[in-house]
């Protein structure tokens, strides 16, 4: 079952970028004879019209289709991350981590389906400790995965815990030395954005300490968008991905930077990136309509530019102020 599922998901991550870059039509025409001949055709049919309501946003039916996967195959671990995947967009958080839980259980070695059952308890305000509890722990493959994946949501004390407790060796000695740039990379940051803590009263002059404390540092975070500002309209785009990124870095959930790194991809032509960055950064915009606007009409030119001009319309849709 574990090579099964395996050759199940490289065909679904082949699949699901066809979908986003070609268009449903397409995928189907390449890749239909060549998919999973061990398979039902009802399970083939089911799992292909799953990729395809899901590539265009229609979670419900995807839903569907798949969970007809499902009782054709019951521990098929690749579909039951794909309806995982499917129930965190429709935001049926609970029902996401049920599904991880069987797609883990399965196959506890892979970093995907760890990465959806963390995703799904992130949702639920749940933390590391809930995941230790759920997932085969025992499973070493798996404790390395769970750090790697803390590191990369940044959630760097935690990934130190798990690492505790991983053999000494390659995997666990780079790891170690990338948390802790990242964590002193953090902390200066940290140090350099202090703000002047003031009562508010009519003293203009403790005001202006406030201001001019978060001014005066190079990395505060006023001071990373008027750098990502400037580096728009230069078009630069090389630095404008870096500078983004480093900005990121300090602060995860400032959504103008992700707008600027999803602008700095699409200068740069990497088209799938821009899409995926700036779909995260939307979930951090929440009254800033203009914003939402720019970050709609980058995503529209990501997808044209990878010819996929009804994923881009739908997007420019979404625009409520017209330039």
């Amino acid at each position: 079952m574990s090579c099964i599922c395996n050759h199940l998901l490289k065909k679904c991550l082949l699949l699901s970028i066809l979908i986003a870059s070609f268009g449903y039509a397409q995928e189907i025409e390449n890749s239909a004879d060549v998919f999973l001949e061990e398979y039902s055709d009802d399970f083939q049919e089911a799992f292909f019209e799953g990729l395809k309501q899901k590539g265009i946003e229609n979670y419900d039916r995807a839903v569907n289709s798949f969970l007809v996967c499902q009782k054709i195959e019951p521990k098929n671990a690749a579909v039951a991350n794909e309806l995982a995947k499917a129930y965190l967009k429709s935001k049926q958080y609970s029902l996401a981590q049920e599904q991880a839980e069987i797609a883990l259980d399965e196959d506890p070695n892979n970093m995907w389906y760890l990465e959806s059952l963390y995703i799904s308890l992130k949702k639920q305000y749940k933390n590391v400790s809930n995941l230790k509890e759920i997932v085969p722990y025992s499973n070493y493959q798996l404790k390395e995965n769970l750090a790697h994946l803390l590191y990369l949501k940044q959630n760097y004390n935690e990934a130190k815990n798990v690492l505790v407790e991983l053999n000494d060796g390659a995997f666990k000695e780079d790891l170690s030395a990338k948390l802790q740039a990242a964590i002193d990379h953090r902390k200066a940051n940290t140090n350099s954005f202090t703000f002047t803590s003031t009562t508010v009263t009519n003293t203009p002059t403790k005001k202006t300490t406030a201001r001019q404390t978060t001014s005066n540092s190079s990395n505060s975070a006023f001071n990373y968008k008027s750098r990502l500002k400037f580096t728009l309209k230069q078009k630069n785009y090389v630095f404008l991905e870096t500078t983004a990124k480093e900005a990121l870095e300090a602060y995860p959930s400032q959504p103008y930077f992700y707008y600027a790194l999803g602008t700095a991809y699409n200068g740069r032509k990497k088209h799938r990136a821009a899409i995926e960055t700036l779909k995260m950064g939307l979930d951090y915009v929440l009254d800033d309509i203009r914003l939402a606007d720019n970050f709609y009409r980058e995503i529209a030119a990501a997808y044209t530019a990878m010819g996929n001009p009804a994923k881009a319309n739908m997007y420019l849709a979404k625009v409520k102020f017209k330039k």
